[in-house]
C-alpha cells in the first residue's frame, strides 16, 4: 500500500465512523472561479499540518481566511483529511460562515457518500484523485454534476490526464506532488500542460513557492494554481496576487 493509498483508507474509515445524517444546506452552491478568459486565479489552501512538512505555525482558520480574502484568493481549498493534515469537514463548514470564497472540499475521496458529505457541509467543489478512482471517475462526475458541484480532477500525469478528459472531467488539477512518493517536481505540470485537450482548463498543484515558478506554470496554460505551504509557512507569494502575475497576460 503506497501513500496514497494509506491516507484514502484512513480518511475512509474516518468518514464510516462518522457516517449518519448529515447536516442541511441551508445556501446555494458558489461558482467556483477557474475560467478561460483572464489572469489565472489563486486557489488558496488552509490545513493545519502536511506529512510532508509537518504542523504550520499558522493563525486560526477565521484569521488565515481573512489573509486570503486580503491578497485576493478566488477560492479556498479546505483539507478535510485527519490523518497527516489535522483536518475535519467542520472546518468547512466553520470556513462556509466565515467568508464569502468559494470552497474546495479537498481530501482522498474514495466512496460517493464523501461527495455528498462535501455538498452536506458547504463546499461548491470537490477534488477527486484520478489515480484513486481509476474507471469510477464518471461515477463520482456524475454524482457532484447532480449536486451542483464543480469537480476539480486531480492527475499525475498525461495518461491519467487524457482518461479524465475522456469521462468528462473538464477542470483538471496536475499536482506536482506524486502522492504515492511524496516527491515535488514543479516540471511535472510544464511537461504535462502541453497535452491537455483545448477544452480542459487546468490547475497548478503543489510546489509553489516563487514569483518565478508562478508565472512559468501561467505562461504554460494554468487556469488557476492551488497553493498551499508557500502561504501557510511564508514566502514571497504571500504579498497581493495581481503583483505575483506582473507581466503574466
Amino acid at each position: 500500500m503506497n501513500h496514497l493509498e494509506r491516507l484514502a483508507a484512513a480518511q475512509s474509515a474516518h468518514f464510516a465512523q462518522r457516517r449518519g445524517s448529515l447536516p442541511e444546506r441551508g445556501d446555494g452552491v458558489r461558482a467556483f472561479p477557474v475560467q478561460a478568459w483572464g489572469p489565472p486565479v489563486l486557489i488558496a489552501e488552509f490545513k493545519r499540518s502536511s506529512p510532508s512538512h509537518g504542523a504550520f505555525d499558522a493563525p486560526d482558520l477565521a484569521e488565515q481566511l481573512r489573509r486570503y480574502e486580503e491578497i485576493g484568493a478566488a477560492a479556498v481549498s479546505v483539507l478535510v483529511a485527519g490523518e497527516g493534515f489535522g483536518g475535519d469537514p467542520s472546518d468547512l463548514a466553520k470556513a462556509r460562515r466565515l467568508t464569502h470564497l468559494p470552497l474546495l472540499y479537498k481530501g482522498f475521496v474514495s466512496c460517493l457518500g464523501q461527495v455528498d458529505e462535501a455538498y452536506a457541509y458547504g463546499a461548491d467543489a470537490v477534488l477527486l484523485i484520478a489515480a484513486l478512482l481509476k474507471e469510477e471517475m464518471g461515477a463520482f462526475l456524475a454524482r457532484a454534476e447532480q449536486l451542483g458541484l464543480a469537480a476539480l480532477c486531480e492527475v499525475h500525469d498525461a495518461a491519467e490526464m487524457r482518461a479524465a478528459a475522456a469521462l468528462g472531467a473538464g477542470l483538471i488539477g496536475v499536482n506536482n506532488r506524486d502522492l504515492r512518493t511524496l516527491e515535488v517536481d514543479t516540471r511535472r505540470f510544464l511537461s504535462i500542460a502541453p497535452q491537455a485537450p483545448k477544452e480542459v482548463l487546468l490547475v497548478a498543484e503543489s510546489g509553489y513557492r516563487s514569483r518565478a515558478s508562478v508565472r512559468e506554470a501561467a505562461a504554460a496554460g494554468a487556469r488557476g494554481l492551488l497553493i498551499g505551504e508557500a502561504l501557510l509557512s511564508g514566502s514571497e507569494l504571500c504579498g497581493p496576487w495581481g503583483e505575483v502575475l506582473l507581466d503574466v497576460g
